[in-house]
């Protein structure tokens, strides 16, 4: 706070106003204020136009605590001379410190008009433009105040500048200031949190998750840390430490975070198997939301729309009950989060030539080997014979593998993010690469089980777009659409559905096959010491799908047949597995020893070994099986399945009608045992259905369900038709 005044050459003994100003400026850090206002008051008698004296008696009434004397002093100073930047500023801190921000920033300003490089006045600025919440221009005077004087930066800018730089996709650079954050104070949490999501994002989670534990020992309630763990240990299949991870996020958390975690233990149960604490949760949290949705941040109606409605259709199974939840949350994440953040709109379509083919975009995260992508790439592969204007959008960081090149093969452009704000791809990058490509129809391959796509799809980036196949509709606009069959959405479903219903005339999806590796039925069951006249049902339900009323219903079964054994191969919890067999042949007296386990295998080709050993299997309820019952029908397994109402109950009845096959079709656990029993007591039955299925795919009588290109002849003049209806 040293007055604007060159006094190095001033002899500090004379009596001239300057060398009397410097004696009262080292008297005033020696902290001899008598002494510094008495030389002050002795250079103002000989000069009274000196005005550095007057701001080095500023100066020493502010260490005094008196304010309003430096304010007087400071501002004598500037009457006589305007252009003292440091008087301008040490009158500014005194505004400051009254609580007199305007006129705080006013001063400020000022001084830097006259020395624009003045850092210590930038960051005097930054701290009065954040207590008036302008946080924006904020962080530019602190990012001008350490480009002029480096050392200024401390923690709190590094950790803003690191999250600045996050948003910008620059992620590199964020985890340096993050870590320059730690190093000045190793004590941020926060900062320690933000590195472990980067490296989350990444595909580092190892990485990742010791920063999420020095994140929680310096401070145990900090909720997104909490939240990546439990995430981190549920992806890496470590689902005991798992719920250990949800439970100790419960406690320390749920009073003040009662919704999310709530939903995180959901989820992290159901993954394990224990569908039944998840139900619990779940109705326990559906009975509490009217007292608080009105009162959701975006955090939370983020996660109600994109998890919650992720874990519903898993746990039960009532149309009119869930599309009202849907419907609810739905809206309020419209209103909240879409209409929010909606920047784009697509006002006008061209009108394609009729000579033109129609440009049709597919965004999808799985082009790849996942479920979605082995029960779409045949389809696609067939549209593409249709028309050569096949676009397909990666929604998220690419995992490529050997299936991604089939489908860059058949599509005329495969596009990649180029973005990734706070580690996510953007969806406004996207949706721009949609409108500029000008697509007709835009299929939505993910829906709700990936939230990006909900971005994407409310903002209408094409004539059409239509959701379709790897999840119920998404509940979003009047205006879109959702593709499914009458056997999934029979008469009158529209009453439960936003979306306009497109039905295909015979099946929702079609493949032409799946492969596996060569297998011999009978060296395979003897390396399982499976004996060859015993009958074997097969489950492939994972924890998601894993239910106690699934179990009891298979033992059930068991328990009639009793050459029989059940194989239980699937992702989860095997300890949670285990035990809820053994609990279920417990009480109906059925040896645990005729329940088998299988551990999955790397690749898809071999798993699908497992149908040479079966003779059933036994599809999961409420949410049937997809991909693994398409694949026990097309290796002539015969599939009992409960049909329920919603359309995720409803794939296995539809795969069935599929085929022509009517055996297997349950309308209760009733119908489900007796299915199950009649498959095991007559052979007959079962090869007669497995006649059924080898000749489904014959060429000659190929069945809907295995015939691709009749499905993409369907679907390519319906999206025709829709596309006119709209123009």
């Amino acid at each position: 706070m040293s007055p604007d005044f060159s006094s190095s050459s001033a002899d500090p003994h004379s009596n001239t106003p300057e060398a009397l100003t410097l004696q009262a400026e080292i008297s005033y850090a020696q902290g001899q204020f008598a002494l510094a206002i008495a030389n002050c008051e002795q250079a103002i008698l000989l000069q009274p136009t000196w005005a550095p004296a007057y701001v080095t008696l500023g100066n020493v009434r502010q260490a005094q605590g008196l304010l309003d004397a430096a304010i007087r002093s400071y501002t004598q100073a500037l009457e006589l001379d305007p252009n003292l930047p440091q008087a301008h500023t040490n009158l500014g801190s005194m505004f400051y410190k009254q609580g007199l921000l305007d006129q705080a920033m006013t001063c400020y300003r000022q001084a830097l008009s006259l020395k624009p490089d003045f850092a210590e006045v930038y960051w005097n600025l930054a701290q009065a433009l954040r207590k008036q919440g302008n946080e924006a221009e904020a962080q530019i005077c602190e990012q001008k105040a350490v480009e002029y004087q480096p050392q200024l930066a401390t923690a709190n800018f590094l950790f803003n500048q690191g999250n600045k730089f996050a948003y910008n996709g620059k992620l590199d650079q964020a985890m340096k200031s993050w870590q320059n954050a730690i190093a000045i104070d190793p004590n941020l949490a926060e900062a320690y949190c933000q590195i472990g999501m980067i490296l989350r994002y990444r595909g580092e989670p190892k990485q990742a998750l010791s920063y999420f534990e020095k994140a929680l020992e310096l401070q145990p309630n900090l909720v997104p840390a909490h939240q990546h763990l439990c995430g981190i240990f549920r992806d890496s299949s470590n689902l005991a430490a798992a719920r250990q991870a949800v439970n100790h996020y419960c406690q320390m958390c749920s009073e003040t975070d009662p919704i999310m975690t709530a939903i995180y233990s959901i989820s992290t149960h159901q993954v394990s198997g224990l569908n039944q604490i998840a139900k619990d949760q779940f109705l326990q949290l559906e009975s509490q939301l009217d007292q608080s949705f009105n009162r959701t941040t975006e955090i939370e109606i983020r996660s109600l729309y994109s998890n919650l409605l992720f874990s519903l259709p898993y746990l039960r199974d009532n149309i009119t009950q869930n599309s009202r939840l849907t419907q609810k949350i739905t809206q309020r994440y419209i209103e909240q989060i879409l209409q929010a953040n909606r920047s784009l709109y697509f006002l006008e379509y061209s009108q394609p030539s009729p000579e033109n083919k129609l440009k049709i975009g597919i965004i999808s995260s799985h082009f790849n080997r996942h479920a979605v992508g082995w029960c779409s790439l045949d389809i696609i592969r067939a549209l593409s014979e249709i028309t050569p204007e096949i676009y397909l959008y990666f929604t998220d960081r690419p995992k490529v593998d050997d299936r991604t090149a089939l489908f860059q093969q058949i599509a005329r452009k495969l596009y990649e993010p180029k973005r990734y704000p706070n580690g996510l791809p953007d969806a406004s990058e996207i949706t721009q690469e949609i409108r500029q490509d000008e697509i007709d129809i835009l299929l939505d391959l993910d829906a709700i089980s990936m939230p990006i796509h909900t971005e994407i799809l409310y903002t209408q980036p094409a004539p059409v777009c239509l959701s379709w196949l790897g999840f119920d509709a998404p509940y979003l606009s009047e205006k879109n659409y959702f593709l499914c069959d009458w056997h999934t959405h029979s008469e009158g479903y529209e009453q439960y559905y936003t979306e306009q219903l497109v039905r295909m005339p015979d099946s929702f999806v079609a493949v032409s096959g799946f492969e596996r590796m060569a297998v011999n039925r009978e060296q395979f069951r003897k390396a399982y010491r499976i004996g060859l006249d015993q009958v074997i049902y097969l489950s492939v339900a994972p924890g998601r799908k894993f239910n106690r009323e699934l179990v009891e219903a298979q033992v059930a079964i068991l328990k009639q047949v009793p050459n029989s054994i059940l194989i239980h191969k699937a992702a989860g919890d095997v300890a949670v597995f285990q035990g809820a067999y053994e609990q279920a042949c417990q009480a109906v007296g059925v040896s645990l020893h005729r329940v088998k386990f299988i551990p999955r295998f790397p690749t898809e080709e071999e798993h699908r070994q497992v149908y040479a050993l079966a003779d059933v299997l036994l599809d999961s309820y409420p949410y049937n099986g997809g991909t693994h019952t398409l694949e026990a029908l097309w290796f002539e397994v015969p599939v009992v399945t409960r049909k329920g109402e919603q359309f995720l109950s409803r794939m296995g009845y539809s795969f069935l009608q599929g085929v022509g096959v009517e055996a297997g079709i349950a309308e209760s656990w009733e119908d489900y045992i007796n299915w199950g029993v009649r498959f095991g007591e007559d052979i007959e039955l079962r090869k007669s259905v497995q006649t059924q299925l080898m000749q489904a795919k014959e060429s000659t009588r190929l069945a809907p369900l295995w015939n691709p290109t009749l499905f993409a002849e369907n679907l390519y003049k319906i999206c025709g038709k829709l596309l006119s209806d709209r123009q």
